[in-house]
């Protein structure tokens, strides 16, 4: 989810740069190039930087589905409330995800329906022209298309102006118009969510008919027939989506293009703007992957009461090394430490040690602890700290919550290629009234 917001974000900025500096110039090649560049982009730009959160995301997370609380009346115990957030929670998250893919799917299921279609109807009797095309005359009233290499023409548009269609039609099969629709249309599906998405693929599309037409009027026919072709075309029945159709794009569009002069050519380096956009993509790309660490490292923080979690941490190098041989903080290893006894006797041990400071009491105060620790390579506990304080009148419980961890005994050590190493540990403990 991370990699496609990044995606979209930057797709969103740099087709916003597209659209302001070069949609109206008359560079079709050359705007073409820069669509499927950024796409490309908008593809690549967010990999750079999530190769190691995708890598984490994968590995296993020991989740223990409560939280320490301890009262003022000196009773304890684990948060029964704590699994059903928990579950509440996982539950969103898989209805994204389902939504998601059924979105992801349907764009899929349409895109297949039209290459399928489109095969259907060029496998018809067909004859081959002179430049390698195939064209595929039908009695239906379709509006003329091209798909790969085949031209299909309705037996009306074929007798009335059918030399200036299929001059039309072989510039899109000339430049592989159709190979850029099916890459457009797969993003698309990727990012059906995302307007910037189709408004790319609409830009595209604009520029493979500006770019025929200039092909046709390049090879001498008259442009205001032409012209008259078209609009008479915006009138009939289009054909599938996948398709480059004659009556694609807008005829208004089309037609002030053709009659616009030629561009000065030096407006080509308008398209250094998107230098700087492409920057920006870049640091949102890595600010979200510092967002996404911090919140790995401090999941509780800022979730419902939280659970008792092995973060994570980058450590892409670690995984080829020899365990031992760094002082590395693991936060995901393949054989987890163990509190002696296990999970109900680390809960025991904290309800029974942790006390509700006195002064808390008196003053009315209650609040949520954070302490992370360090597991070393021989169990024990170093490195004690309070991620996440109850605030400045709660000093004392953060007091009370560091120390019972920091006396907590020593902890089979995690293992990771069988060599023992050290793991972070996060601990929630709330304090109530």
């Amino acid at each position: 989810m991370i990699y496609l917001i990044v995606s979209a974000i930057s797709l969103a900025l740099m087709v916003t740069v597209y659209r302001i500096t070069l949609s109206r110039t008359t560079f079709h090649g050359f705007n073409r190039f820069v669509l499927l560049a950024t796409l490309a982009l908008a593809a690549v730009i967010p990999v750079m930087h999530f190769k190691s959160i995708s890598n984490r995301a994968s590995a296993p997370i020991n989740y223990m589905l409560s939280e320490i609380m301890v009262y003022a009346d000196g009773s304890s115990g684990v948060n029964p409330m704590q699994a059903t957030e928990s579950g509440s929670s996982i539950s969103m998250a898989s209805v994204i995800t389902v939504v998601y893919l059924v979105g992801l799917i349907l764009c899929l299921l349409k895109i297949a329906i039209g290459i399928l279609s489109s095969e259907i109807i060029c496998h018809r009797r067909s004859r081959m022209l002179a430049d390698g095309s195939r064209l595929v005359i039908t009695e239906r009233n379709y509006a003329p298309f091209s798909w790969r290499n085949c031209i299909v023409i309705s037996r009306k548009d074929y007798e009335s102006n059918g030399a200036m269609i299929i001059a039309h039609e072989q510039a899109h099969v000339h430049h592989h118009h159709s190979f850029d629709l099916i890459l457009a249309q797969l993003f698309c599906a990727v990012q059906w969510f995302n307007p910037a998405a189709w408004m790319l693929r609409r830009s595209l599309m604009e520029v493979h008919e500006f770019e025929a037409d200039a092909q046709v009027l390049e090879d001498g026919f008259d442009g205001r027939r032409y012209q008259i072709c078209l609009v008479r075309a915006a009138l009939q029945g289009s054909f599938a989506t996948t398709t480059n159709n004659f009556s694609n794009c807008s005829t208004k569009k089309r037609i002030v293009m053709m009659n616009r002069h030629s561009t000065n050519p030096w407006a080509r380096l308008r398209v250094l703007l998107m230098l700087p956009v492409v920057a920006l993509s870049v640091i949102v790309a890595s600010a979200c992957k510092q967002d996404t660490n911090s919140e790995m490292n401090l999941n509780s923080q800022n979730a419902s009461p939280s659970s008792v979690f092995v973060d994570i941490q980058e450590c892409e190098e670690c995984e080829t090394e020899e365990a031992d041989s760094t002082d590395e903080v693991f936060m995901v290893i393949e054989q987890q430490p163990e509190f002696p006894g296990g999970e109900e006797a680390m809960f025991e041990y904290l309800r029974s040690n942790l006390q509700y400071p006195e002064k808390c009491k008196e003053n009315k105060i209650q609040g949520r602890v954070l302490v992370a620790f360090v597991i070393n390579k021989d169990g024990k506990i170093v490195e004690p700290e309070v991620v996440k304080s109850a605030g400045p009148e709660g000093v004392e419980l953060d007091v009370e919550a560091l120390r019972v961890v920091s006396e907590m005994p020593a902890w089979t050590p995690g293992k990771q290629m069988g060599k023992a190493v050290r793991v972070r540990y996060t601990i929630p403990v709330v304090f109530k009234l």
